[in-house]
């Protein structure tokens, strides 16, 4: 369900060291990457691999006119999706959406998100009305890097976006406790309003 390596030394390095590099008794440094998930037995779970979340979809900015494209493909173990957003025919965005359900998401205090991305970075929407120009819960996803990253927000950082003239604008009001008592949707939207390519693969969503 949910998302270790050796730093080898480099050849010429070991070559130029003296004895005490090589000292057996200092331990090759080692990176712990992407740690076991730490939500509780008590989270609410969306999980693309063992529980096989199969009900999302794409939701591209073709629904405004626009050609942003995006191609959805689940994995083994993960929701894969991929392609370009475009700014062209007032265009600019694209998404993956969760199934229409409500969810009651107040008694936890976070969010984790197992996934990878590259290209385009991604939003988290936490939909409370049931159209992308109504007003959303949002928080913009940032990812140290290209692997596998465990991302952790609190879900009293997200905040009230509203679409003003094609465009989401934060209002500075913040999500409190009540407000996800009914969460209609999640979703996954590129958040910049640029051209370019976009890879991002998710492995599980938890509430904790």
């Amino acid at each position: 369900m949910p998302f270790s390596s050796r730093l080898l030394l480099p050849l010429m390095f070991l070559a130029c060291a003296g004895p005490e590099v090589l000292d057996e008794g200092t331990p090759d440094p080692v990176i712990e990457e992407d740690p076991e998930p730490t939500y509780s037995e008590d989270a609410l779970l969306v999980d693309f691999g063992q529980d096989r979340e199969t009900r999302w979809y794409a939701v591209n900015d073709t629904v405004m006119g626009g050609v942003s494209s995006g191609r959805l493909v689940y994995e083994d173990e993960t929701l894969l999706f991929e392609g370009t957003v475009s700014t062209d025919s007032n265009g600019g965005f694209t998404s993956v959406r969760g199934p229409n359900e409500i969810i009651d998401i107040s008694m936890y205090e976070r969010v984790l998100i197992r996934m990878r991305s590259e290209g385009q970075p991604f939003s988290l929407i936490l939909a409370h009305n049931p159209y992308w120009f109504q007003d959303q819960f949002k928080y913009d996803i940032e990812v140290p890097n290209a692997d596998w990253n465990v991302i952790e927000i609190p879900l009293a950082e997200f905040q009230v976006y509203r679409t003003q003239n094609g465009y989401p604008s934060p209002t500075g009001i913040m999500m409190t406790p009540e407000d996800g008592r009914r969460i209609l949707h999640l979703e996954l939207m590129s958040k910049l309003f640029e051209d370019g390519d976009f890879r991002l693969e998710v492995d599980y969503i938890a509430f904790d």
